[in-house]
């Protein structure tokens, strides 16, 4: 009689024993992983978002906005940009796009704002460049958390110049 090929029940079972031990030993690293590389992703966008709207401000010569919120609703009236932001020329001044062309970007957040784990919340509501790229009023940052736990800001001084910083050392969410 040919003998039948195959798996016992007892290879089965170690087999799958050993790939959750894997899997569970696994996971919080590559949760850990995709938190920074959120993070990074996040402050690469609003860096580069900011950087925009400076030099189309320049360009343009009109001022520009950024602040979160969406197209149709313009401006949201906190400094929540957890779920987004816009960038938009603002010649008249009531923080929201009034033609279709002075939309110049709509932005999502890392994970669609869906994510718990990512929170960003700014100092101010909104930065508003002039026409030679100064940003109006006091230096805006825009922090970026994970859990508890600060782990970068991007800041705009007031000649509108945009930089990023992540803490060297563990610091709390200011929000």
């Amino acid at each position: 009689m040919p003998r039948t090929r195959g798996f016992t029940l007892v290879e089965t079972i170690t087999v799958v024993a050993i790939l959750a031990v894997v899997v569970a030993v696994g996971t919080p690293g590559f949760v850990d992983t995709l938190d920074r590389h959120r993070v990074r992703t996040a402050m690469h966008l609003v860096s580069t978002d900011l950087a925009m709207a400076r030099s189309s401000a320049i360009m343009r010569r009109t001022h520009v906005v950024a602040c979160p919120g969406t197209e149709s609703t313009g401006c949201r009236g906190d400094a929540d940009w957890t779920h987004g932001w816009i960038v938009f020329a603002d010649p008249d001044g009531n923080r929201k796009p009034d033609a279709p062309g002075d939309l110049l970007r709509t932005s999502d957040a890392p994970g669609g704002g869906s994510s718990s784990r990512l929170r960003m919340g700014a100092t101010r509501n909104f930065v508003r460049y002039q026409r030679d790229g100064r940003s109006a009023g006091t230096n805006l940052t825009v922090r970026i958390c994970t859990r508890e736990s600060l782990d970068g800001e991007v800041i705009v001084n007031n000649l509108g110049r945009v930089r990023s910083r992540k803490p060297t050392r563990p610091e709390a969410c200011p929000f």
